[in-house]
């Protein structure tokens, strides 16, 4: 962290969390990328896939569940380990899979030497359990978290949320899965079982004795060694059936466009906020930080033998492969991909009782990431709107580079990219959305359910920058629901 930033917390009295990894390069403005001193072969080790997380107690209407932060080591790169902060001393954390409209009570034990803050990215809960940046839970400490997964089926996850130090905690392993599920998802017969697959895609960078390389750069950390699930260009064996493949870029700020090295097609069937009205087939997807793509992917047409590569078009070098699929027997596949998944509510833009201007830039001052001309202060709500309306937002980019911003609390739609409609892709719930350089996006949304205490900045709701860095250097906002 710099000095300038450790003066402007201390002007709001807000204490400066504790550097983690040991840091390379420049952290100011256009430092140096890190470079892995350790190289990695491809497609060596497999997939591993996240524990599933049972609970600890349920009754006829609630399941309670604990995860441990703890410091740990594991083995990334084979034949060394790697210092990180863990779930359950995992990277990524294990798997929750959740029903909507069923109440989860997640049990937090923070065994660690840092502060810590979890927040569930797409879920819709009181702000109070929603992971505010400043709402820590110290080491030593216990923090229960209730969500009441009112909300429709979806790919969420949780990571934590610590002011000025999301990027580097997240980069040290703290994130994991959230799968909300429901009966009629269930019904539409996709695939479903050993055939369904969540994978977080991550860059990092190593040194030579296996330990993360960090160099907390304003412009957006970017690793040269691409993990899946916590391994290195994994491989996994797949059958002649359709795989559901649910994706996160749980990247800190890389974008990834990725296709299959055979020109096979993706079926998109959902994004952030869950499934999609009807599927839509692409031949690539660009996906960028905290963004969710839930893929059909069909080996049906494969041999047995055939490898498939899953590739970043959009890298180079060590950061254009991802991970290989082997096509390794015959199956049956019952599943199906119905022409008709979910019909969406569209919200109307006549509705709205509101319409709020955000401009996503950059000033001259110590923070250079601003909203609205101001970097982010944790004692200041910058909207209130209220509960059971509906506002649009326009977002605006007056930088040069892509911002992925993440609107908490509610599921939004995109009304217009530079007046333009939205893609079929783009066209269901979203939470997470990308701003290209000097365009605005329109989202709508409706603020139902949990108003907040505008006296209590930890009633406050987040917006702000997806590239980690870039949220801790003060390119966030927040906002309180009032009754």
């Amino acid at each position: 962290m710099s000095a300038t930033r450790r003066q402007f917390l201390k002007t709001l009295g807000a204490a400066a969390p504790a550097l983690l990894l040991p840091k390379t390069g420049l952290a100011g403005m256009g430092g140096p990328g890190n470079s892995s001193t350790i190289s990695v072969p491809l497609f060596q080790q497999p997939l591993k896939i996240p524990p599933v997380l049972q609970p600890v107690s349920s009754t006829a209407w609630q399941d309670v569940y604990e995860l441990t932060q703890v410091s740990t080591s594991v083995e990334i790169i084979p034949g060394t380990q790697t210092p990180i902060l863990g779930y359950n001393g995992m990277t990524p954390g294990p798997v929750l899979r959740v029903d909507s409209d069923r109440q989860t009570v997640v049990r937090h034990h923070n065994n660690t030497d840092v502060q810590t803050t979890t927040h569930l990215h797409g879920g819709h809960m009181q702000a109070g359990d929603d992971g505010h940046p400043i709402d820590y839970v110290n080491p030593g400490a216990t923090r229960e978290y209730v969500y009441s997964n009112r909300q429709l089926p979806a790919t969420l996850w949780y990571h934590d949320h610590p002011m000025d130090v999301t990027g580097e905690h997240v980069y040290a392993g703290l994130a994991g899965f959230y799968l909300v599920s429901d009966d009629y998802e269930r019904s539409l017969g996709l695939p479903a079982g050993d055939q369904e697959i969540a994978i977080v895609i991550q860059d990092r960078t190593f040194a030579a004795d296996g330990s993360l390389v960090y160099s907390d750069n304003i412009l957006g950390e970017l690793g040269d060694t691409i993990l899946v699930n916590g391994t290195p260009y994994p491989y996994l064996e797949v059958s002649t059936q359709k795989y559901r493949l649910r994706i996160l870029n749980g990247s800190n700020a890389r974008t990834y466009t990725l296709a299959l090295s055979n020109g096979a097609s993706f079926v998109q069937i959902g994004s952030d906020g869950g499934l999609l009205p009807a599927p839509v087939t692409r031949s690539t997807l660009t996906i960028a930080a905290a963004e969710r793509v839930d893929v059909v992917v069909d080996f049906g047409n494969a041999s047995v033998g055939q490898q498939i590569t899953l590739r970043n078009t959009a890298g180079s070098g060590s950061t254009a492969e991802i991970m290989r699929f082997d096509v390794a027997t015959v199956q049956d596949d019952p599943s199906v991909v119905p022409q008709v998944l979910r019909p969406i509510e569209r919200l109307d833009p006549a509705s709205a009782v509101q319409t709020r201007r955000w401009v996503f830039g950059m000033s001259g001052g110590p923070m250079p990431w601003v909203i609205n001309g101001s970097p982010y202060d944790p004692y200041r709500i910058d909207a209130m709107p209220r509960l059971g309306t509906t506002e649009i937002w326009e977002l605006s980019n007056r930088t040069g580079m892509m911002h992925p911003v993440h609107l908490h609390d509610v599921m939004w739609q995109i009304i217009d990219v530079n007046g333009r409609p939205p893609a079929a892709y783009d066209a269901g719930w979203k939470d997470t959305f990308q701003i290209p350089p000097m365009a605005t996006v329109r989202v709508i949304g409706r603020f139902d359910d949990y108003a907040g205490d505008p006296n209590d900045v930890t009633s406050a709701y987040m917006m702000h920058c997806h590239i980690l860095e870039h949220e801790d250097h003060a390119m966030m906002a927040q906002f309180v629901v009032v009754a």
